[in-house]
């Protein structure tokens, strides 16, 4: 943060924080300090890389190959395994709309 120039001060984010009413979660694994956005209100989680969309149920788990810590990856993917929402969007892949976080519970089961 120190080396970005930017109009206001820029301050760091962690679990639990609210954006504009969006919840920040922590999902460590695909990077260090990679994080997924949560609309409780809304039904919505931006996973970004912490799932991938794809395989017969729409959701995949972190990609090995693409991921800096699997152990932290994977734990992050159980972690998104516990919340509610409707709809979930992915760095990569096309978003499961209606009933998303039952198939993400499914998945993280397995992991």
């Amino acid at each position: 943060i120190p080396s970005i120039s930017a109009p206001q001060p820029l301050v760091a984010v962690g679990d639990g924080d609210s954006v504009f009413y969006l919840e920040i979660i922590e999902t460590p694994g695909h990077t260090a300090g990679h994080i997924s956005v949560f609309d409780r209100v809304g039904g919505l989680l931006v996973a970004g890389d912490a799932l991938n969309g794809g395989g017969s149920s729409g959701v995949t788990g972190p990609n090995p190959r693409f991921t800096a810590d699997l152990t932290a990856a994977t734990a992050s993917a159980v972690k998104l395994g516990g919340l509610a929402f409707e709809t979930i969007d992915f760095g990569h892949g096309d978003p499961l709309e209606g009933g998303a976080s039952a198939r993400v519970a499914v998945l993280a089961a397995t992991l």
